[in-house]
């Protein structure tokens, strides 16, 4: 078994027992879900103060 198989393999596992803990505990799941929405978000809207528009002035 090399290194690629063994990786999806864990992989695999981890999704199985994520779907088999979000089944049980599903308000926590739809936290989980908003909170790394709403990290992304953030990160996607974050202003980027750029020094070259300060040196056009």
């Amino acid at each position: 078994m090399n290194l690629s198989q063994i990786i999806r393999t864990i992989l695999e596992i981890a999704l199985v027992v994520i779907t088999i803990w979000a089944v049980f505990h599903e308000d926590m799941f739809i936290a989980l879900e908003e909170r790394i929405a709403s990290f992304f978000k953030r990160r996607r809207l974050r202003v980027l103060h750029n020094s070259s528009l300060n040196v056009l002035k």
